[in-house]
């Protein structure tokens, strides 16, 4: 991720050992945080879970190869900063938020270094990056069905995590206009951070911008297989809280095409 205030790199950088498979443990904290998030501000909980599982494979200390992002969703300093100053003082942080600025250009700075340690040294909180990142989605998911029409499904939420809100707004359009043009030309900073998703692999490949958004389908769905295995008496947050009653996992069409 890089700053929230430029949205066509908010997640550019991934973990490298993210990558959820059948072997990723579900540690109890975690899943916990992420009922506790989905309970409080009412995304859903299955969505957190699987961006979690995407994100990091379920590990706090997860940190990219390259670039500051880190813990649990892989926040950047510069996102984790905006989202500090925009929640903090709701999750108890209010003398860390009162701390922190807006620029000019809509960047999130500290008073001082200290404090910018301070902040930044919280994405490792798992609760507190869960109640952030539920925080973003909530704001992603309602820019999206205001541009769309339509709830956001998993996948959609996820490149609005990955591209910004605009940025996905963006890839849903392509998508729409021609599903089968090169994601990498539309979108070549984020293809540079994330060689895995835009070519094929192994190779400098570029995929299509369907065959980008059918990755990132087959990615989430292995945590969402694992969450569907958990006691939902146990984990799951009260019925009737989720970002919709029941968040699709495929991405209606918007353009009224069969």
């Amino acid at each position: 991720m890089t700053q929230i205030h430029h949205p066509a790199h908010h997640n550019a950088q991934r973990a490298t050992t993210s990558q959820p498979t059948a072997a990723s443990r579900l540690p109890n904290d975690v899943l916990q945080s992420l009922r506790d998030a989905s309970t409080k501000t009412g995304v859903d909980f299955d969505y957190l879970v699987s961006q979690a599982g995407f994100e990091s494979g379920f590990r706090g200390n997860a940190h990219a190869a390259k670039g500051s992002a880190m813990g649990l969703f892989q926040f950047t300093g510069g996102t984790w900063l905006k989202m500090m100053h925009d929640h903090g003082a709701k999750y108890g942080h209010a003398d860390l938020a009162k701390r922190l600025n807006v620029t000019r250009n809509g960047a999130v700075v500290a008073a001082d270094k200290e404090t910018e340690k301070r902040v930044l040294d919280l994405r490792h909180d798992n609760h507190l990056s869960s109640l952030f990142a539920a925080e973003y989605a909530k704001t992603n998911g309602a820019k999206l069905e205001a541009a769309t029409g339509h709830k956001p499904s998993v996948a959609e939420l996820h490149l609005a995590h990955l591209l910004g809100p605009h940025g996905a707004v963006r890839f849903i359009k392509a998508q729409d206009v021609n599903e089968k043009q090169n994601a990498a030309k539309v979108f070549p900073a984020a293809a540079r951070q994330n060689p895995g998703l835009f070519y094929a692999h192994g190779t400098r490949n570029a995929q299509s911008v369907a065959a980008v958004y059918q990755k990132i389908q087959a990615r989430l769905d292995v945590p969402e297989r694992q969450v569907a295995s958990v006691p939902k008496e146990a984990l799951r947050p009260a019925l009737g809280l989720g970002l919709s009653d029941n968040v699709p996992t495929t991405r209606p069409r918007t353009d009224r095409r069969a």
